[in-house]
């Protein structure tokens, strides 16, 4: 029997229909498998459903260093993994029966890992496997199956360097930053790791850099003909003198210096890779990096489109580009686009530099499905791309003008697209737009309408989105191309940084600050990116994974050591800040019972309450909202000088409430309420005073809608975004 091993459930199915005859799904307890034949031979495929396999200490402990580490089945390591133990005692059941396991997960670092775990710990055998594809189709698969290969042995150990040195780092330094913490007496679930220093480093010095700025005066000069701007050669002039000066010579009339066409040509943006298509998606639909990467991965499962973890910008002829091009034209959105391509036998792609060897660009298969919503946009945008790359290119013309007026020469530039040729296909993705400019001729005078002498300053340097930061972080060579979205979402999670536009929290400059001054080379990037570099070295044979482990073990010796001599410095920083951080974000005032202690706000199994700091020596306290995210907004209520909160629901509504139980800015609330139980009351309910009590604390009522209405809105206020 030969089994093969899938990444996870869909792709298993898909695997045993493709290559096989009589394909008969079977289970053993919830997880399923599929039993298929092969040119005469019994062929077993089953699922993992990722990592099955996870590290863990082998001696519980709390204190660092720790370096004891062994792999364990991840239901083992993990009480939220248990999901994992019905594929772990399938696989191990299967991989007895069978004289061949083939390893068919996702042909990265990852999903090496994931199959060499499954061959090393359910099989135990030597004749291991490995199928190579990119994509979930019948020729894909066929074809990787027919040119079945040896175990990729060096991803499979480059993955297993990258968990432990991620485990080490991770568990150690967030240990150290934790037991900083809590040795003053403070405490908050904190992380830093091998990517996430660097990159909380990378983003606390472009904040500091923009609290820093100071802005430069400068200014520019403008003149206005034939509803053309035309701005001085010089651009923008420092000194408001000089700029005066120049600006007064202009007069109210001047003369075509030169008139200068050129035509440019327009090259197709390249076939995507995963940090290009995380970059448009972000731009055109605001999707996060990581939402883009969970829809490509969907759309990879419904063998709609191609591996979308890859670095590559190439489309190799062995694609079948041609077929592709044809399936598409059998989808009606794309058939018009696609047909012209076929027409005109245009089927030579243009290229992008980056290469990788594992995987081609990103590219559709031609196979149709029915994505949702979101994956549909993406689709349309991976499709379009491309098509896109298969069109001739895009023509436009420049044209520069030259006006002098007394001796000063202004400049005006425009641009009109001649031939759009691939862009009529990528459609409005593509967004840049032509720049209009009259109609001048060589040596002609013109009257200047009007001339601006404008005041600018300079800008600081923008902060960057999550998708800017991906590419920040690639060109750097920080983290790979599958991590660091999860690298930006854990440092979000840890309350390091906030918003579309990132900024550094006052706390994540408080980690930076301890970090940079007490142990600075667990934000080194050098460090960071040397293991990076060495980990590629093993999948070519260059280092062995021992070395590669034991080079990173001792570098992190190293700074825990140094870091151990400063943990009551460091902790004593991140302390203060937390204090700080919580004062403005939970507390709302002083306690108006016992004086001494803070009121703020208190999350207590899912609820939130007002509390007083000073517990249990004072149990002052007060209720909120059932439903909703409370801030302080630092008011006092009129009425009764007691504190004003801000309560957030889902949906975006919002209210400020005072958190006094008997305030009169509360009289009508739940008064349309207590109309409707009155009258229940009057035919026997009973109930009317006591349901119109807890109304009168749930916040200010809505007119009431219709039953069904009703109950889809208290579903969804039960689940707070």
């Amino acid at each position: 029997m030969q089994l093969i091993v899938a990444e996870k459930p869909k792709v298993a199915g898909k695997i045993a229909a493709f290559i096989g005859t009589n394909v008969i799904r079977k289970s053993e307890g919830s997880v399923g498998y599929y039993e298929t034949t092969v040119n005469g031979r019994k062929v077993v495929v089953a699922p993992a459903v990722g990592h099955v396999f996870t590290l863990v200490e082998k001696k519980r402990t709390k204190t660092y260093p720790t370096f004891d580490i062994e792999w364990v089945p991840a239901y083992k390591g993990s009480k939220g993994a248990g999901y994992t133990k019905g594929y772990v005692d399938l696989l191990t059941h299967l991989a007895r029966q069978a004289d061949e396991l083939v390893v068919a997960t996702d042909y990265d670092i990852e999903g090496s890992l994931i199959g060499y775990n499954v061959f090393r710990f359910c099989y135990g055998k030597q004749n291991g496997k490995r199928m190579h594809f990119s994509a979930l189709t019948p020729r894909d698969i066929r074809e990787a199956y027919e040119n079945i290969s040896e175990l990729d042995y060096q991803n499979a150990y480059a993955g297993e360097a990258r968990h432990v040195l991620d485990w080490y780092y991770g568990i150690n330094l967030s240990r150290a930053l934790m037991s900083s913490l809590i040795r003053n007496h403070g405490f908050k679930i904190m992380s830093v790791g091998r990517v996430q220093g660097p990159t909380l480093g990378l983003l606390a010095e472009r904040e500091i850099e923009i609290k820093n700025f100071v802005p430069t005066p400068y200014w520019e000069i403008f003149a206005y003909a034939k509803e053309t701007a035309f701005k001085h050669e010089h651009d923008r002039f420092v000194g408001e003198d000089h700029a005066k000066e120049i600006f007064a010579k202009i007069t109210d009339s001047g003369a075509i210096e030169d008139v200068i066409r050129e035509e440019k040509t327009v090259y197709p943006y390249p076939p995507f890779d995963l940090t290009s298509l995380q970059l448009e998606a972000y731009r055109l639909f605001g999707f996060s990096p990581s939402q883009t990467l969970e829809l490509a991965q969907t759309l990879y499962e419904a063998s709609m489109i191609s591996y979308p973890r890859t670095s590559s910008q190439k489309l190799p002829p062995n694609l079948g580009l041609q077929n592709i091009i044809k399936k598409i034209a059998e989808i009606p959105e794309y058939r018009e686009k696609a047909e012209e391509l076929i027409r005109n036998e245009w089927f030579r792609p243009f290229q992008g530099r980056k290469e990788d060897p594992a995987h081609p660009a990103i590219h559709p298969t031609g196979i149709q499905g029915k994505p949702g919503d979101k994956e549909k946009k993406l689709y349309d945008l991976i499709v379009r791309r491309f098509l896109a790359v298969f069109a001739p290119f895009g023509k436009k013309e420049l044209t520069k003008v030259v006006l002098n007026s007394n001796g000063e020469r202004l400049l005006a530039n425009g641009a009109r697209l001649t031939e759009p040729g691939w862009i009529r296909i990528y459609g409005d993705y593509y967004t840049t737009e032509d720049i209009p400019i009259g109609e001048f001729l060589k040596g002609e005078s013109v009257r200047i309408a009007d001339k601006k002498l404008e005041n600018k300053e300079t800008k600081p340097p923008k902060r960057f989105t999550p998708a800017s930061l991906i590419s920040e972080l690639e060109s750097r060579h920080l983290g790979t191309k599958a991590t660091r979205s999860v690298v930006i979402d854990t440092l979000v999670s840890r309350d390091y940084i906030k918003g579309r536009s990132i900024e550094v929290t006052d706390f994540g400059m408080a980690v930076f600050h301890a970090l940079k001054k007490n142990a600075a080379r667990i934000l080194d990037e050098n460090l960071t990116r040397k293991i990076e570099d060495d980990m590629e070295k093993i999948q070519t044979g260059e280092m062995t994974k021992e070395t590669v482990v034991a080079e990173g073990k001792a570098a992190l010796v190293e700074i825990l050591d140094e870091f151990k001599l400063k943990e009551e410095f460091i902790g004593k920083e991140l302390k203060a800040a937390l204090d700080e951080t919580e004062m403005r974000e939970k507390v709302v005032g002083k306690c108006d019972k016992c004086g001494t202690g803070n009121l703020k706000i208190i999350n207590f199994k899912g609820s939130n309450f007002i509390g007083c700091s000073s517990y249990p020596n004072c149990r002052n306290s007060f209720p909120l909202p059932g439903y909703g995210f409370p801030k302080p907004t630092g008011k006092v209520c009129k009425f009764d000088n007691m504190p004003i909160v801000l309560i957030l629901r889902s949906g975006g509504s919002r209210f400020e409430m005072c958190i006094g139980r008997n305030c009169p800015s509360k009289a009508n609330w739940g008064k349309k309420a207590e109309e409707k139980k009155g009258a229940a009351a009057a035919i026997g309910t009973g109930n009317a005073k006591q349901e119109t009590s807890k109304s009168a604390e749930a916040g200010p009522k809505k007119e009431k809608k219709p039953r069904a209405g009703r109950a889809k809105k208290k579903k969804g206020a039960e689940a707070p975004k």
